[in-house]
């Protein structure tokens, strides 16, 4: 029979684990979401440029908040990436809707990972209570045993 203080350890240990995987689930939603977000101002740009017409100007960053004025020729294509640096011409409708299909993806995912956070989160607080009850029994063996000896 495994003691009181072995038990305590591993609860501990599952409990640092489930932190650690919390942790790590929570990263993956913010970094999904950041990428949702840039799809989402991909979509509204498509859009607004579709409904201004060709030959608009738009501002194109070119890194570190830099900025130059561009016009935009054609709207009929855009470039879409599908991953690994490899990118395919679509028309602005398909690619349009190449994009919210990914939206939607990563929507699934978000919500795939946050029920994961949920039910861990859960079985974390189960875990604490249990840590706490076995830290209060090895407390009071302890008082007991010092007591014993005086």
């Amino acid at each position: 029979m495994a003691s009181l203080e072995e038990n305590l350890s591993r609860a501990i240990a599952e409990l640092q684990a489930l932190e650690r995987a919390i942790s790590d689930l929570q990263s993956r939603v913010t970094t999904l979401r950041v990428l949702m977000n840039e799809y989402d101002g991909a979509i509204s740009l498509l859009d607004e440029l579709k409904r201004r017409g060709e030959l608009t100007e738009v501002l194109v960053p070119i890194g570190g908040g830099n900025f130059i004025h561009a016009e935009v020729k054609r709207l009929d294509i855009v470039e879409v990436s599908i991953g690994a640096g490899i990118v395919l011409r679509k028309s602005l409708e398909d690619g349009r809707k190449l994009m919210e299909k990914r939206k939607e993806s990563l929507s699934k995912a978000i919500q795939l990972y946050e029920n994961q956070i949920i039910q861990y989160a859960q079985k974390a607080e189960e875990l604490r209570r249990i840590v706490n009850a076995l830290a209060a029994r090895l407390r009071e063996r302890q008082a007991r045993s010092q007591e014993s000896r005086s």
